[in-house]
């Protein structure tokens, strides 16, 4: 499938499948708009009318005329190559591109249809640029988006899957590529944009999404732990009639998932004992799981507002003939949300490892006997991995600071995002461990488990007799939840 762009706003869900290898494809509409868009700009150009970026120079510099337009590009461009840290991985970088170049096909930047052509080059040659994570405040992506723009037009370097790094001019070599020439703007046009912030928001709700899903299997499997050893494991607090009237539909949605994993489990045995109530980390599972789920969901809306947006500064419009300046560069609502999901993710994961600490405990005979399979200790991990969630939950995006002369206000959307990487990536291991502490108390047990955990806790089980060390058998802990 090539995803056409263009024609509408592209969407979060097709951001995501060029980040996973989609071709890209220009539409005719989107080349006549930015053929138009071109020309307001060229007239502004020709009156010598004082333009941000065209005929005046950028930040602290925003007074100053351009003199040499060629000379300025190439400046640009170098100036702000600026980022450091480890790579972006391939997804978030095509993604970035692919929002890119989505927003340059709306016309709002007033380059040329060959600048749209040349990154989707990029995505279509699947040349990706060796972006590294530091660097972006969020008032744009600025350093990130020129470690893309220094690959079109020669310079920079392409990060191979292999891991290999290619100088950009070989790589553009490689494929029969031309590198860029860009013309007046087009250095700005090329960085000016949030772009990688958008695409991290987008492959995080993702996540998000897969991870409460991760988060229902693994309460499953902990109720049939508990369960097999103690009259405890109510479905209860699962139940329909629970969530019916509750307004998210992400908690009704978790407590269905549950029902449908342990469908024919031992659990719902009418004649086997029960507790009086379960700890409150099984009871509320449904309303926290879903909050993730909810949480999800309005990443990969405001991913999609956003999309729909015309983010550059200044905004040339095609239909009025206007070149104007504003600030639609800074996704403030959408940073906020990336706070909110760091929130949910650390709540998440505080209910996990507290059914940790209740699995640990059912598993003091297993560990006294030297049979339990897997490192006693493991719940001491899950506890500091929660004390880093936790400290990841707090604010990023208040960090802002004045950068230079106009420029003083951020958003660092983009810190917001990797901090929600990194946490969703401390969730997954917290779960991970879940499921191996439940897969260990039912290890040789014969209760009859649910349709869908059974399944699982017997991979499980196998990881556990496998004689991996901890960190190995967390990993593949983690592969199973998410496979």
């Amino acid at each position: 499938m090539t995803v056409v762009l263009g024609a509408g706003p592209i969407t979060a869900e097709e951001l995501l499948a060029i980040a996973d290898g989609e071709g890209v494809a220009l539409s005719p509409a989107a080349r006549t708009r930015m053929t138009v868009a071109r020309s307001v700009l060229t007239s502004a150009l020709e009156s010598g009318e004082a333009v941000y970026g065209l005929t005046r120079r950028l930040g602290a510099g925003v007074g100053d005329p351009v003199e040499d337009q060629a000379a300025f590009q190439r400046q640009v461009l170098r100036n702000h190559r600026a980022d450091t840290g480890e790579p972006v991985p391939a997804p978030v970088v095509r993604a970035a591109m692919a929002a890119r170049l989505a927003h340059l096909a709306a016309g709002g930047s007033g380059a040329r249809p060959e600048v749209a052509d040349a990154l989707a080059a990029l995505l279509n040659h699947d040349l990706v640029p060796l972006v590294r994570d530091r660097g972006s405040v969020g008032a744009a992506d600025l350093v990130q988006n020129a470690a893309v723009a220094a690959v079109l037009v020669g310079e920079g370097a392409v990060l191979r899957e292999d891991g290999t790094v290619v100088p950009g001019a070989e790589a553009l070599a490689a494929a029969g590529l031309t590198p860029l020439e860009p013309e007046a703007h087009e250095a700005l046009s090329l960085i000016n944009t949030n772009a990688f912030a958008l695409a991290s928001t987008a492959v995080l709700g993702a996540r998000l999404d897969a991870l409460t899903d991760a988060a229902d299997l693994a309460v499953a499997c902990s109720l049939e732990a508990a369960g097999a050893h103690r009259a405890s494991g109510d479905l209860g607090p699962f139940s329909a009639v629970v969530h019916a009237d509750a307004g998210e539909e992400g908690r009704a949605t978790s407590a269905e998932r549950v029902r449908e994993l342990l469908d024919g489990s031992f659990l719902a045995d009418p004649a086997r004992e029960r507790a009086v109530q379960d700890e409150l980390s099984f009871r509320c599972a449904p309303q926290v799981h879903g909050a993730l789920a909810d949480t999800a969901a309005d990443l990969l809306d405001a991913v999609d507002g956003e999309l729909a947006v015309r983010p550059e500064n200044p905004l040339v419009d095609p239909e009025s003939g206007t070149i104007t300046p504003n600030g639609s560069f800074a996704p403030v609502g959408l940073a906020l949300d990336l706070e909110r999901a760091r929130v949910a993710l650390a709540h998440l994961g505080g209910i996990a490892e507290r059914r940790i600490a209740v699995l640990s405990g059912l598993s003091a005979p297993l560990r006294a006997a030297d049979t339990a399979g897997i490192p006693g200790l493991l719940a001491y991990t899950a506890a500091a991995d929660l004390a880093a969630l936790r400290a990841a939950a707090a604010p990023v995006t208040l960090g802002a600071a004045p950068l230079s002369g106009v420029e003083d206000y951020a958003t660092f959307a983009w810190s917001a995002a990797e901090a929600g990487q990194k946490a969703s990536d401390l969730l997954l291991e917290i779960l991970a461990i879940e499921v191996l502490h439940a897969a260990s108390l039912l290890r040789g047990r014969t209760e009859v488990l649910g349709a869908g955990t059974g399944p699982v806790v017997a991979r499980l089980v196998e990881l556990i007799g496998a004689d991996l060390s901890a960190d190995e058998l967390v990993l593949s802990a983690a592969l199973v939840l998410v496979s």
